[in-house]
C-alpha cells in the first residue's frame, strides 16, 4: 500500500499505523488505517483542505467552530478537533463513511462527544448553527448545486474551502461562488487538481 507518512504543516502529519514518524514539538500526528473511505491525506485536494484548516486555525486566538461536508474518513473533521477547534461536524452521503469515520476519530483519541457525524446530503444536511469555516471536498456539480445550501451554514465573513475541483472546472465554482458575493483568497493546483479558500460575503 502506497500510503507513507506525511508532514502536512508545521502542525500537522499524517501516518498509517505501520510506520512511524519523527515528533515534534507542537505537532498532531493523525494516524489513519486507509480503509473504505475517501481521505488518506495522500490525495491532493485532501493535503490542500488539511493545510488550509491548519492555516485558518492557527491564524486565530478564539476557539473556531468547523464543519466538514463530504467526510468520508473523518479526517478532516479529525484534524480539526486536534488543532483545538470546535465545536466539531461532519457529514456524508455516504452511510459506510460514518462508522469509518468514527472509528477512526475514537483510534486518535477524539471523544464521540467532540465530533458529531451524521449521513446527509449537503442539501439536507439539518443545522442548527452556522460555522466560523467550513470544508467541502466534494465534486464540482455538487458545490455548484449546494452553493446556497453550503453559505447558509458559514457565518459571515467565515472561511469555506472547497477542494475535489478538476482544475478545468474550478472557474465555473470560482465564478459561482463569486456570484454570491464571496472573495477568493488563495487557491493551489496539484496534478490536475484545484482547491479554493473563499471568504464568505459579510
Amino acid at each position: 500500500i502506497h500510503f507513507k507518512p506525511m508532514i502536512v504543516s508545521p502542525r500537522l502529519a499524517v501516518r498509517p499505523p505501520w510506520e512511524e514518524i519523527e515528533a515534534a514539538p507542537g505537532r498532531r500526528t493523525i494516524v489513519l488505517n486507509p480503509g473504505m473511505s475517501f481521505g488518506t491525506g495522500q490525495h491532493a485536494t485532501t493535503r490542500f483542505c488539511l493545510a488550509a484548516i491548519d492555516d485558518f486555525s492557527a491564524s486565530r486566538p478564539e476557539r473556531l467552530s468547523f464543519l466538514d461536508a463530504g467526510c468520508g474518513s473523518g479526517i478532516l473533521a479529525i484534524a480539526a478537533c486536534k488543532l483545538g477547534c470546535g465545536p466539531v461536524r461532519a457529514f456524508d452521503i455516504d452511510p459506510d463513511a460514518i462508522p469509518i469515520a468514527r472509528e477512526n476519530a475514537r483510534e486518535n483519541g477524539v471523544p464521540d462527544a467532540d465530533l458529531e457525524l451524521a449521513v446527509s446530503s449537503l442539501l439536507d444536511y439539518p443545522a442548527d448553527m452556522r460555522f466560523d469555516f467550513a470544508a467541502a471536498n466534494i465534486l464540482s456539480g455538487a458545490l455548484i448545486q449546494g452553493a446556497d445550501r453550503l453559505l447558509s451554514l458559514v457565518k459571515p465573513g467565515g472561511r469555506l474551502i472547497l477542494a475535489g475541483i478538476l482544475s478545468s472546472e474550478y472557474p465555473v465554482v470560482r465564478a459561482c461562488f463569486e456570484k454570491r458575493g464571496c472573495k477568493e483568497l488563495s487557491s493551489a493546483t496539484e496534478q490536475e487538481w484545484t482547491g479554493g479558500v473563499f471568504q464568505t460575503p459579510a
